[in-house]
């Protein structure tokens, strides 16, 4: 199964339109971490399962939201309420507490992946402002593909060409 793992566009339409354009038939399941500044119900967002970030003021999405896909437990939020800023540890906490064996977080503007205890940790990076080391890239998002045997994680730029440097396998334990 694949997921296709976005965030923080803040409020810019054409990259959601452009991802799922490319991406929606090749996937199983579009997420959306938080702070699209978009309404759920806009065409660019219907197709997301989405969260609620700290800049969606007024919007109806959900602080948090567990979905399983195709066997795979999902736990998605936008990160600011776990402080993730400071340390994955709150979300590894709820991830244990909810059986889950993916966690996608934004919130940071910074991309990163780790495996922990047998979940994966995604952060797909801002897609529209990034921060940190790879914000030369210039925006990031994530397609995780999942075996019963591995997580392999490429991350995309905002052409929707892959980033051979940011290729990730991990065994599931």
């Amino acid at each position: 199964m694949k997921a296709l793992i976005v965030s923080d566009n803040h409020g810019d339409q054409k990259i959601l339109k452009d991802i799922q354009d490319q991406f929606a038939k090749q996937v199983d399941v579009l997420i959306h971490c938080g702070d699209s500044e978009l309404p759920n119900d806009s065409t660019e967002m219907t197709h997301f399962q989405a969260v609620k970030g700290n800049n969606d003021w007024g919007l109806n999405y959900p602080p948090q939201l567990t979905l399983t896909v195709k066997d795979v437990k999902f736990l998605v939020v936008h990160g600011d309420r776990d402080r993730v800023n400071y340390s994955l540890t709150p979300l590894m906490l709820k991830a244990q507490s909810l059986g889950v064996q993916v966690v996608c977080y934004g919130h940071t503007h910074q991309l990163a992946v780790s495996m922990d205890a047998g979940t994966l940790f995604i952060n797909p990076g801002s897609i529209s402002l990034p921060l940190g080391e790879y914000s030369r890239i210039g925006g990031t998002f994530a397609i995780v593909g999942i075996t019963k045997k591995q997580f392999v994680v490429d991350y995309y730029n905002r052409n929707c060409s892959p980033i051979s440097e940011l290729h990730f396998e991990f065994n599931r334990s």
